[in-house]
């Protein structure tokens, strides 16, 4: 088991992964990027993911041919060639390399980029507890649907909230409306139904969340998408996150605020165990992981 790169064409340790200062994605941030988890060396959600990266190229007018060039075949042959089983897949297309200038030139080579690395693993006292977390003003770009590698606002935001000492942020824009957390989606429960604020193009319009619409489907809970205010947040009987890592997540604190009585709630709990029987994967934490 050993983690790995892929750069253009070419696989290998990822400290030998070199690209050019010119490289567009390292000069602008032009570039796309997605994030895919392996279980049991299975690519899970794959087509969805890509089809979001197409979206996004079109955009952006990113001339990377999906069709031509597909990125599956590359994903597996890393997933082999790495050995991890239960894994995650970072993917990245920039722009290409040319001379620093704005104006984008003709003809361009994009770049593209993976890593293949272990699934970090939620700790288990997190997800028995739940985050802490705060509302900051989303002045993040108004389109959040791209899943552009600009995230320096992300960056600050989460930053920012650890400065303070909770766990995440979740944005909120200057109309009041909630939008979603620096890197996963957000959603709120009451009265045994979800609500999450509309899939416009002010958020990511996460892979994990489609598949958990499947999921409350199937478990009988009900699922709106609504707009969702502050004062709805801290009202609400609970509060869960999700993206490709983290899957299902409690939030039990909002703006020192407690959610759930403290720990993540019964509808958090059957969603998460529906995700991880649709998933096929262990829905039992393992003793040790990452700090969100």
């Amino acid at each position: 088991m050993k983690e790995l790169a892929y750069l253009n064409g070419v696989f290998g340790p990822i400290s030998e992964a070199k690209i050019s200062i010119e490289d567009r994605g390292f000069q602008f941030g032009d570039s796309l990027y997605e994030v895919i988890a392996i279980y049991n060396g299975q690519p899970f959600l794959l087509p969805q993911h890509i089809q979001r990266m197409r979206i996004g190229a079109d955009a952006i007018h990113l001339a990377y041919d999906f069709d031509k060039d597909p990125l599956e075949p590359i994903i597996l042959e890393g997933i082999t060639l790495s050995g991890i089983q239960d894994a995650y897949v970072y993917i990245q297309i920039t722009r290409g390399t040319a001379p620093r200038a704005h104006a984008i030139p003709d003809g361009l080579t994009p770049t593209v980029i993976m890593t293949f690395k272990p699934m970090p693993i939620v700790a288990a006292q997190q997800r028995r507890q739940g985050l802490r977390v705060v509302t900051l003003r989303d002045d993040r770009w108004a389109n959040c649907y791209i899943k552009a590698t600009t995230l320096l606002p992300n960056i600050l935001a989460k930053n920012e909230a650890l400065r303070r000492g909770y766990d995440d942020a979740i944005f909120v824009a200057s109309d009041g409306s909630v939008r979603e957390c620096t890197s996963a989606n957000i959603y709120t429960v009451n009265d045994g139904s979800i609500v999450f604020p509309p899939r416009t193009h002010s958020v990511l319009h996460g892979i994990t969340q489609g598949f958990l619409m499947l999921c409350a489907k199937d478990a009988g809970i009900g699922i709106q998408e609504a707009r969702i205010d502050v004062a709805a947040l801290h009202a609400s009987d609970e509060v869960f996150m999700s993206n490709t890592m983290v899957e299902v997540l409690g939030v039990t604190s909002i703006d020192d605020n407690t959610i759930a009585q403290g720990k993540p709630g019964p509808v958090t709990k059957k969603l998460y165990e529906a995700f991880c029987s649709r998933a096929h994967r262990a829905a039992v934490p393992e003793s040790s992981g990452i700090k969100l």
